[in-house]
């Protein structure tokens, strides 16, 4: 039987509801966007955070995530991964990984054998 967790619990699913989770706050001071990685810094001890938030932190720390892959894999709205995420990285637990660099690739190679497959296809 599960515990009564208060009016704050959404009865059918037992999930707790996401302004709880922010503590009522909707916004970070960090432009997060969907496509943002996220990796944990090593530094970061374990079970200092809230339970949601070290979700997070766990999450990343094998490789670096998205927000919209984090939200995905904790079944959260985006907006509450992006306010813990930036409790995080106040907290210096998460590092904003940098994107992989599309210039390091050669561009017209990639966009000649899309077109060529593209050809194929037709």
């Amino acid at each position: 039987m599960a515990a009564n967790r208060g009016p704050w619990a959404e009865a059918a699913l037992g999930d707790v509801r996401p302004y709880a989770i922010t503590g009522g706050r909707t916004r970070t001071k960090y432009a997060l966007h969907l496509t943002t990685l996220l990796s944990t810094r090593p530094a970061t001890r374990p079970g200092e955070f809230g339970i949601e938030a070290e979700q997070v932190r766990l999450r990343c720390s094998g490789a670096a995530l998205s927000i919209a892959e984090i939200a995905a894999l904790l079944h959260q709205p985006v907006q509450v991964i992006k306010v813990l995420v930036g409790d995080l990285l106040d907290a210096g637990a998460l590092d904003v990984a940098a994107p992989r660099s599309i210039a390091a690739h050669n561009d017209t190679d990639l966009l000649e054998a899309v077109l060529v497959g593209l050809h194929n296809k037709l």
